[in-house]
């Protein structure tokens, strides 16, 4: 049998509850962040309007798909919501840094490293749990 890492033998189902949510509240906050910021760009005119629109409906898509993937309790769900929206955030990062605008940059960047070290941990967390899952039933 497969040993797992050190960091991650024992961690107690609370712990992953506690990190599932964790996760969740990061990414429900990210995507609303940035479902906040599309709305308030409705406010343009011309052909900006029309961008903000395409770039609301696709924030709130993803904050109401991040909502439903918590209630839903689906971690799978929850880790690749969790990491679209860390892209997301990553990229409005260096679009406020290519504008020259730091709390667009540090913002941004902040809940892009945020998201990213619990989706890892929660990640790795059930990456080691699939994986003696799966050693399991080959050895069963």
């Amino acid at each position: 049998m497969r040993e797992q890492e050190p960091q991650f033998q024992g961690v107690s189902r609370q712990m992953k509850s506690r990190l599932f949510w964790l996760c969740g509240l990061a990414t429900i906050a990210s995507a609303f962040t940035s479902a906040g910021f599309s709305i308030a760009a409705l406010s343009s005119a011309g052909d900006a309007h029309v961008n903000a629109m395409y770039a609301a409906s696709r924030s709130l898509s993803l904050a109401l798909a991040s909502v439903v993937v918590v209630l839903a309790r689906s971690r799978t769900g929850l880790l690749t919501v969790a990491f679209i929206m860390a892209l997301v955030q990553a990229v409005d990062a260096v679009i406020g840094a290519i504008d020259h605008q730091p709390l667009k940059t540090v913002g941004p960047a902040f809940l892009a490293l945020v998201t990213v070290a619990i989706l890892v941990v929660l990640w790795r967390c059930n990456w080691w749990d699939d994986a003696s899952r799966v050693e399991a039933s080959f050895t069963a």
